[in-house]
Parts: C-alpha cells; structure tokens; sequence
C-alpha cells in the first residue's frame, strides 16, 4: 500500500536522524565538557522525553498522530538547525548543549507514541501485526545505518555538518509523512452500538489532565493492558541493562576485546529483523500470546547463556562466535515478543484512546532503561560482569513463567481479541 510505504520512508529517514544526533551530541559533549557532564547532557534529554510520553498520548488522541508525527518532526528539523549554527560557532557551552537537549527530548516525547500509534491509523486491525513488524525492520535498520552514518560525518566533515544533514533528513521525513493518509479504517469504526472512548460533540472538552487521568483509568480497568505493560517493563529491566551497559563490561573483563561486542549486538540485531521478518511474512500468528512469551522465554536463556558463557574457559574465536550466536537467538526471541506484544496493545486499545495507551508502552518500556544501566554498573563493580547477566536472564525467565500462567495472555489471540472498553 502506497500510504504505509510512504509511512516507512518517512520513519526510516527520522530514525535514522534520531541515531545520527545522539552519536553527535555525544561526541560534540565529550569534545567541549567533562565525563559527568557528558552524562548529564545525555540525561538532560532522556528526562523530559519519558516524562512527557504521557501527555505526547493524550495529543495523538486529540489531534491524531499524522498532525503530531508532522508538528514534532519540524520542530526537531528547526533544534537540528540550532545545533548546527551553535556548534559551527566555535566554542559550546555546556549549559546550551544541555539546553538544547532537554528541547529535543520534550519534542521526542510527542513523537514517540505518534510514530508508535500510527500504523492502527494506517491498515485494518488484521494487518497491523505485519505494518509494526515492518516498523521494526525499519527501527533496526535504522540502528545500523544511523550510528555509522554519524560517525563517518564526524571523521570527514564536523559535527556541524552531521547536523545539517541531520536537519535534511527530518525535512524529507516530514515530507513523506505529510503525504500519508493516516485514518481509523472505516471497517474497523466503532459502531454506534459500541462505547467509543472519543467525546461526542455535546460533551464539554476535557482538560489534558482529564484525558490522561482517563487514560491511566482505562488500562488500570483493562487487565490484559495492565499485565501486558507490567511484563514490558520488567522484561526490559533484566533485558537492556546487561545487553546494551553489560556486554561491553563482559567483554572488557574476561580479555574477549571489542570484537565480541559487535559480534553479540550485531547477532543481536540480525535476529530481531529476522523476527520481524517472518512476521511480516506470515499474515497471521494464530496463538500470539504463547509466540510471543516463547521468544520472551528465548531473551531469558540467552542473556543467562551470556552470563554463563565465561565459566566455561573456551578460547577467544570460540567465546566470540558463541557470544554471535546468543546475541543471534536473543534478537530472534526479540523480534517476536517486541513485534507481537505492540500489535497486540495497539488493537486492543480503544479508539480515542490510542495515543494514550501506546505511550503508556513506551514508558514502560524507556522507564526501566535508566533503572537497569545503573544496576548493571553497581552489580559489576561489587561482584563481576557476569552476574548483571544471571539475575537480568532469571528475571526475564521468572515474568516469562509469569506471564505463560496467566491464561489471559497465554491464550491471547489478537485476531480475535476485542478493543478494550473503559469502565465506567
């Protein structure tokens, strides 16, 4: 369909922008301010981006995806232009770095459950499996070309010109995603029938305090919402911790060198757009739930097969190749739980309530971030790199059993799941 392809390329260009200006930023902070303050400049824009993904939600409902998608990515194409004529001055400050981030971050935190709404905008509910599994080769494709593509802007050219690119690429997203039609598919409208979360036209217009505390009540009222959200953001805490902070320590520690981090990330990568991929391919998953905590249960194994993996004093070649494969089967057990759990919160949501519930998963899911980098690093520095692998593995493992005993999810079955309905 023309409208989704459109929909891709204009992600695939904002994503890839998204990884060129953190490589950038990095590099432009370690350049002009001291190692704590690199990490809070970092910070300064992870902050605002979590804690605005609420409110981001609450606009999507209002004003639709395509309008916020479109508005956010201006104003990152204008920050892109900011940073450019800043860094091309000569000597940053600090503060303006800082300042600057926390802009982006607070834009990013209208885009982010946009981008993440949109494709129940996009395609009926028995397509949206395919359309997020596309989305996530698109995301991890991004991943790849975006930090490359940064660095090398920085090694022949200059930061300022890794912005104005930066700048170009937003501009082309938002070009794309102007010219997407983004609209509930008429057969897939609530009836008159059926409740529908959107105010009628007789009722007064709710504050946005209102509408998010409205939100918040939905999914505490819906229980598959709430256990699906509760599962995100534990998995993710024993997940990205260890994986992203935790393979580098490992690899420093046991002598396996750098090789060994590209080989598990990059395994990594592989196997979650191989996923995907099959996802995309097949048009339907006919027990979705019991897929999806089978590849949750694959993460778990692999990250403690990583932890493990030292005590069994293979050689160098050998501990690389094994680390390739788990990162491998980790990514592939990520390409289905991560592909799979978002279809199903997106078509469980309830019209006029979408954006709301889709930042809902991103919170969960970016809230645990911080949380889990922090412990991988204190758990490494009072014992070893390997433990943050074997209580974040047996962590994924324990929701995992978790998750399979609660019938609900084990038997969910998007296809045939209805939308959720607040209760009143």
């Amino acid at each position: 369909m023309p409208h989704v392809l459109r929909w891709l390329i204009g992600l695939a260009t904002s994503l890839v922008g998204n990884h060129i200006y953190l490589v950038t930023l990095a590099w432009v902070a370690v350049q002009t301010t001291t190692p704590a303050k690199v990490g809070l400049i970092l910070v300064a824009g992870a902050v605002p981006q979590a804690a605005l993904l609420l409110v981001g939600g609450v606009f999507v409902d209002r004003i639709g995806p395509k309008l916020t998608i479109i508005a956010s990515d201006v104003l990152r194409t204008l920050i892109m232009v900011v940073f450019a004529i800043v860094v091309a001055g000569g000597e940053v400050m600090p503060l303006l770095l800082g300042a600057l981030a926390v802009l982006f971050g607070v834009v990013d935190g209208f885009f982010l459950p946009a981008v993440n709404s949109a494709p129940r905008y996009l395609v009926r509910r028995d397509s949206i499996t395919r359309v997020v599994a596309a989305k996530t080769i698109v995301a991890r494709g991004a991943e790849f070309a975006g930090a490359p593509l940064g660095s090398w802007l920085l090694v022949v050219a200059s930061a300022a010109v890794a912005f104005w690119v930066n700048a170009w690429l937003f501009a082309v997203s938002v070009f794309f995603l102007a010219m997407t039609r983004m609209a509930i598919p008429e057969e897939d409208a609530p009836s008159p029938d059926v409740p529908d979360a959107e105010p009628s036209p007789k009722q007064p217009v709710l504050s946005v305090w209102a509408d998010l505390k409205a939100g918040i009540q939905l999914i505490r009222g819906y229980r598959t919402l709430t256990t699906l959200l509760i599962v995100v953001f534990v998995a993710e805490l024993g997940f990205s911790g260890p994986m992203i902070a935790g393979v580098p320590l490992l690899a420093n520690e046991t002598g396996w060198g750098v090789r060994t981090v590209g080989w598990v990330l990059g395994g990594f990568g592989l196997g979650a757009a191989a996923g995907a991929g099959f996802l995309l391919w097949r048009k339907t998953v006919r027990h979705t739930g019991f897929v999806a905590l089978f590849g949750l249960t694959a993460m778990g194994l692999s990250v403690v097969g990583l932890g493990l993996l030292p005590a069994l004093g293979l050689p160098v070649y050998a501990s690389l190749v094994a680390g390739g494969l788990l990162g491998l089967s980790s990514g592939l057990g990520a390409g289905f739980y991560g592909t799979l759990v978002t279809s199903a919160v997106l078509q469980l949501a309830p019209i006029g309530q979408i954006g709301r519930v889709m930042s809902a998963l991103s919170f969960s899911s970016l809230a645990a971030v911080p949380v889990t980098y922090a412990l991988t690093g204190l758990l490494t520095d009072f014992s070893n790199a390997q433990v943050p692998f074997l209580i974040g593995g047996l962590l994924i493992l324990l929701v995992a059993a978790l998750a399979f005993a609660n019938p609900e999810l084990r038997q969910l079955t998007i296809d045939r799941t209805a939308p959720a309905v607040a209760r009143h």
